[in-house]
């Protein structure tokens, strides 16, 4: 028989055990409500640095100068290259650019700074985020293969990231796996505004149809090949009051932008062509303004005087 003095000493063990499992819970409850306040923070900083490009338009630059000469004319962000798409052309691939240049274009503008990263590769991700990169893109001209797996889990990274689609199973495959912005996608850098106009319509399309068909839609995803999980994703989208589709490809003029802003984009990529025309400033500046003016027909007519002359 245990004695007394046994017993107390057993009942302050108990009384000390279970004080310590109280004061674990109230950290692990202190602990998950801080996790979900910086979920919720991150999550605001996300949608924030989105919207700060949504409805907007983005160029490609490849030095500080022609990252000033954007910012100047309007444009909401400016995208570092490490070279012209002509080069890109000949090269068939380009990598991440140099972080100097990206912390030197970030230092030297007020607008957000997009950084081109090889697909499914974390670490120039960080390196990105680290030199100044307020958005992330997962290029495909940063690749050599095709077949290569984009960044699974986009949302641990902390800036949004934009990922290059051709079709609506593309644009669900891309948002399943936390990307904030979608834009078509090319094979080649140096295309046509019309082959960007023909790949929208046809995901906007089959977007507009996959609305309407409500769950009648075995047929749509047996041509697609869809797994169980990006069915439930497909869900979501299909709810989406705002869908994140950006207009990128051979786009140069004002009437270019207006097109794509008509059919649908939430915003539009522009190449970095237009700084080998005649006279740029203006070009950049009818090209931003054509954003917020292409339901207007007279401002469409003054902005496209004098940007029709040919550059390569």
């Amino acid at each position: 028989m245990p004695t007394k003095a046994e017993k107390e000493r057993e009942e302050r063990i108990k009384a000390r055990k279970l004080e310590a499992s109280k004061k674990s819970e109230e950290k692990a409850a202190k602990a998950e409500k801080l996790n979900k306040r910086l979920v919720k923070n991150k999550e605001v900083t996300m949608n924030a640095r989105v919207n700060m490009v949504k409805g907007g338009i983005i160029i490609d630059v490849i030095n500080v100068v022609q990252a000033r000469l954007a910012q100047a004319a309007g444009f909401t962000a400016v995208c570092p290259l490490n070279c012209t798409p002509a080069d890109l052309e000949e090269r068939k691939m380009s990598r991440m650019v140099d972080p100097r240049v990206t912390r030197a274009i970030a230092n030297a503008v007020l607008i957000p700074t997009v950084v081109k990263i090889t697909i499914g590769h974390d670490v120039e991700a960080d390196v990105a985020v680290e030199v100044g990169a307020n958005l992330i893109d997962e290029s495909e001209f940063a690749i050599s293969d095709p077949a290569t797996f984009y960044i699974e889990e986009k949302l641990n990274l902390s800036v949004p990231v934009i990922c290059g689609v051709s079709n609506l199973a593309d644009c669900v495959r891309r948002m399943r796996e936390g990307a904030s912005i979608l834009r078509t996608k090319h094979d080649s850098p140096n295309v046509r505004a019309d082959a960007t106009l023909v790949m929208l319509n046809s995901i906007l399309t089959d977007l507009e149809l996959l609305r309407a068909a409500d769950d009648d839609m075995e047929e749509w995803l047996e041509e697609n090949n869809m797994t169980e999980d990006e069915v439930e994703h497909l869900k979501d989208v299909n709810s989406l009051s705002y869908f994140p589709i950006y207009a990128s490809g051979g786009i140069s003029t004002p009437r270019d932008v207006a097109l794509m802003m008509k059919i649908g984009c939430s915003g539009v990529f522009v190449d970095n062509s237009v700084f080998a025309s005649d006279n740029p400033r203006n070009r950049l500046r009818a090209i931003a303004k054509a954003v917020t003016s292409y339901k207007n027909m007279e401002d469409m007519v003054a902005l496209s005087i004098g940007t029709a002359e040919r550059f390569v």
